[in-house]
């Protein structure tokens, strides 16, 4: 079996350093082009969950070959750096120092493939990213191909995101035509065992004579360096761009679009990604917390709300954290031992 290795990011929104540069290069950005909900401070919050992420991994995916964690510089003071398994990677270390310092989660999973040791078949969580239940390597990759399902949507409302849609739709399209992506997929995306419950969704997209999105799910994604090697060679051009932004710029592509490309060129075996995992939003999970971790999906995606002030926030985490506890009360052998 190829090894498998997992990428995450995280960051310490309280770390004086980092804010001090955050609202230096914010405050010089245009404000017009990026100062909208992709880039709100919200965002970049921390829940204080983060060792019940490492709980997690330990426990569901006892498999995985090395965890590289990446961050601006900072990591938990709970983090035992001695772990064989744990590779500490900073920004500075693989991101090209044009494209420094980046206040933009794309700029950061855009480079990935230059991470040194990293393994070519590896999965990619941001840290509100969570596997509940036992995984196996095969819920990522078979034969080192990565696990995924491709359906098609109607163009999406989501505000700023739907200008990152359009973006990276319109590098598919130049890539693929509706015709192409058919023939080398059309199987795999009507598969009764792996396209419910969105079947109905993509059958309703056939008609038409362009594909207007993909779906993504906002779950940890499965890539190959070679497929991001290929990528930067093809489109350079519109990478460079999209990394020289200090922030999130709705006129650029983002790292989405290397997974889209997978699944439009067929670099993907068909998994039912409605079973495996759900994205929930915190502010609508409020009161629900222990009921969504025991729940029989294999990964849970707890998204931050732009629009929760800070004190339903900090009591949303307090619940959260209370939930994690239940779940996961093992400490694992990424933290540190108490008195050390």
């Amino acid at each position: 079996m190829d090894k498998i290795d997992i990428v995450v990011s995280w960051l310490d929104d309280s770390d004086p350093e980092w804010k001090h540069e955050f609202n230096k290069y914010k405050g010089i950005t245009n404000v017009e082009i990026n100062n909208d909900s992709a880039n709100n401070e919200a965002r970049f919050r921390d829940y204080n969950t983060f060792k019940y992420w490492f709980r997690a991994i330990e426990k569901n995916a006892p498999w995985v070959n090395k965890i590289f964690l990446v961050t601006w510089g900072h990591y938990p003071e709970w983090l035992n750096l001695e772990n064989p398994k744990l590779v500490l990677v900073k920004h500075s270390d693989f991101i090209p120092k044009e494209y420094l310092p980046t206040f933009s989660s794309s700029t950061i999973a855009l480079n990935l493939h230059r991470i040194v040791g990293l393994s070519e078949t590896f999965v990619y969580f941001n840290d509100d990213m969570f596997l509940l239940n036992l995984t196996e390597p095969t819920d990522f990759f078979k034969g080192g191909v990565p696990c995924d399902m491709l359906t098609l949507i109607p163009a999406q409302s989501y505000e700023e995101f739907n200008h990152f849609a359009i973006n990276n739709m319109q590098l598919i399209h130049k890539e693929f035509s509706k015709k192409d992506i058919l023939k080398r997929n059309l199987r795999k995306m009507i598969n009764l065992k792996t396209s419910i419950p969105y079947l109905g969704t993509t059958l309703l997209q056939l008609p038409y004579p362009n594909i207007s999105d993909i779906l993504h799910f906002h779950l940890s994604t499965p890539l190959n360096i070679s497929t991001y090697e290929l990528l930067w060679e093809k489109h350079f051009s519109q990478f460079d761009k999209a990394c020289r932004s200090r922030f999130r710029d709705v006129r650029d592509v983002t790292d989405w679009y290397i997974r889209m490309y997978s699944l439009c060129s067929g670099n993907f075996v068909p998994k039912n990604m409605h079973k495996f995992g759900r994205i929930i939003n915190i502010k609508n999970a409020h009161g629900n917390f222990e009921k969504i971790l025991d729940s029989k999906l294999k990964e849970v995606c707890l998204n931050d709300s732009v629009d929760m002030e800070e004190t339903e926030f900090t009591e949303t985490m307090k619940q959260m954290q209370q939930a994690f506890e239940l779940k996961f009360p093992k400490k694992s052998t990424f933290e540190i031992e108490e008195g050390f």
